[in-house]
Order: structure tokens, then sequence, then C-alpha cells
């Protein structure tokens, strides 16, 4: 493989970013057109006009090693920052040369608009595009809720005088914090939840603000689901336990919220099988979980969104024409 001469200037790093963004900013820093800077990279097709707000970057490995080259950084931090550029989103090697694509849309994930704010803490002035599993995006540190609306007349939704939004986003990253990739598996159960027709809810897609309406509650019933769902990994529920739980959420959350969940805890029966033997020991008795229990697959997609994680049968995703495509 040919040498790579690294471009002069660093580009900072910002975490979430997809690929194509990163590569735009790259290439404009560098008074570059992006197919330039593509052809350095390697070889392959990219969808006429395609914007790094529409769709997404993808590379096989040679393509990443030379990519890392370009913009002078470890592979380790390049692939820690774009998520895109981790294993499990690699081109096939085919052949074995450098190769991209660009399609219309992301194969996996939404692209959706970044903070301006962090991405200025970062040094990056530049619009910054994140990959992210569902088609939108809460920055906690500034209060602003993103999504995959390309609009610059209202890139943002303001949550100051939604503080209850901000507080549900908190307890959500800590749920995943907590409980590891299946973190994010009682969240997507818990908006489908939210959508089945007894609860008279509006479903995700149905309008932009429908996920800042949704939240709040979602985590309360997510949080309440995630206490079951780890004694069941752990091995230690018994039929008695859940009657006793479906009992709590009638009583706690009302008989309409209550009867959805029973329907869900059906789906959640106990576990034949000891223990998981892989703990995070940091601080008892909070474990990081990375196998799901059935129904659930065997592994978390990485950007998976919350309609396909889920288990429930129902849909819970608006019908006819809607905002996240």
């Amino acid at each position: 493989m040919e040498r790579i001469r690294p471009l002069p200037y660093q580009m900072p790093l910002v975490h979430g970013e997809s690929t194509g963004s990163f590569v735009t900013r790259l290439a404009a820093r560098h008074g570059q057109p992006v197919s330039h800077l593509l052809a350095t990279v390697g070889e392959g097709r990219s969808a006429a006009d395609v914007d790094p707000w529409q769709s997404e970057l993808y590379l096989n490995a040679a393509a990443r090693q030379r990519l890392a080259a370009l913009a002078r950084r470890p592979l380790t931090q390049l692939t820690g920052a774009l998520a895109s550029l981790r294993d499990e989103h690699l081109l096939p090697d085919g052949s074995g040369a450098p190769a991209y694509k660009w399609p219309w849309r992301p194969y996996s994930g939404f692209v959706v608009r970044g903070c301006v704010l962090c991405a200025a803490r970062r040094g990056v002035l530049d619009p910054v595009w994140l990959i992210r599993p569902d088609p939108w995006q809460i920055c906690v540190q500034h209060g602003r809720f993103y999504d995959i609306f390309s609009d610059d007349r209202s890139p943002f939704i303001d949550l100051s005088p939604g503080p209850h939004v901000l507080r549900a986003e908190l307890r959500r990253l800590q749920l995943v914090r907590q409980l590891g990739p299946v973190g994010r598996l009682p969240v997507a159960d818990a908006f489908a939840v939210l959508a089945h027709p007894a609860m008279h809810l509006p479903r995700l897609g149905s309008s932009r603000t429908a996920p800042l309406r949704l939240l709040p509650t979602a985590i309360t019933v997510a949080c309440r689901m995630a206490r079951l769902e780890r004694l069941r990994l752990d091995g230690r529920l018994v039929h008695d336990d859940y009657r006793r739980w479906r009992e709590e959420a009638h009583s706690d959350l009302g008989w309409q919220l209550g009867m959805v969940l029973g329907v869900w805890s059906e789906r959640h029966p106990p576990l034949q099988r000891s223990p998981l033997p892989f703990t995070r020991a940091a601080r008892p008795p909070s474990r990081c979980y990375w196998q799901p229990g059935l129904p659930h697959q065997p592994a978390v997609p990485e950007m998976a969104p919350v309609d396909i994680l889920t288990c429930v049968p129902w849909e819970i995703l608006a019908h006819g024409p809607r905002p996240y495509g």
C-alpha cells in the first residue's frame, strides 16, 4: 500500500460525529473538495450531491487506516469518536483494496444535527452532524433538543421551559451506564408500552416534539422495568415476584399503564439459567449486562432504533407520513 502523507492540520474530534461530517470538515479545512480527499482514502461510490446531513459515509478497514493517517490520528482515537468507523460498521474487505461508499441513506442509525455549543467548546465552528440510533438527541449540557431536521431557521428546540425533560434524559443516561448495552432495551420497551392503543398517546414520529412529550413517562416506566429485568437476568425471579410487580404497577401508575405493563411482563418470564459471569464490580450492586435475555435478540446493535430494539408485538411508530422518514 502506498504511503499516505498526513494533512497539515489536525481537526478536533467530536464524540459521536458521523464519518461524513468529519471528512467534510477535514476537506474544507484543507481547501479540498470532499471527492478529492475521498480519492486519497480509497475507491468507491458516492450518491450524487450527497451532503453530510443526508447520509453516512462508510469505509472498509484499509480505507479507515488511510483516513487515520490523513487525519494525523491514531486509529483508536478515530474509532472512539466516530462510531461508523468501528469494526461492526465497516464495509466488507472485498479484494482488500481501500474502498468507501456514501449511499443516499445511512445503512443504520440517523444523521442528527450536533450541538453547536458543544462543538464550539472543541474548537469546531463548522456544522457537525452525529450518527445516532434514534432520529433525535438531547444535549443535557446546554438544554437543547436536536433532530434530523436540517432547517437552519429552527435547528434545535430550547428545553429550558421543560426541565422535566432534561431530568428524564439524565435518568436515561444513568440507566444505560448502570446496565450497559442492555440498558437501551427497557427504554425501547417503555416507548413501545406508551404506544399501546389503550394509552391514547401520540406515537413516535407523529410530530417533531413527540419524543419530548413521551420521554419523562417513558423513563419512569423504563426504570420500573429495569428493576424487574435486573433480577430476571440474575436468575432471581419467580412467578410471585411478577404478581407483586404488576400489582404495584397498577397501584402506582394507573390501571391503563399497569395493564399494558402486565402484557410486557408476560413476555419476560423467568430465565432458566445461571447468573451472567461478566460483571462490572465498580459499585455493587450495580451490574453492567452485555447479554440480553429472551424475548430480545442476543445482541444489542449499536445503531438500532427503539422500534427495532423493542420486543412488543404492536407498532410503536406513527403510520403514514411522519417527520422521521
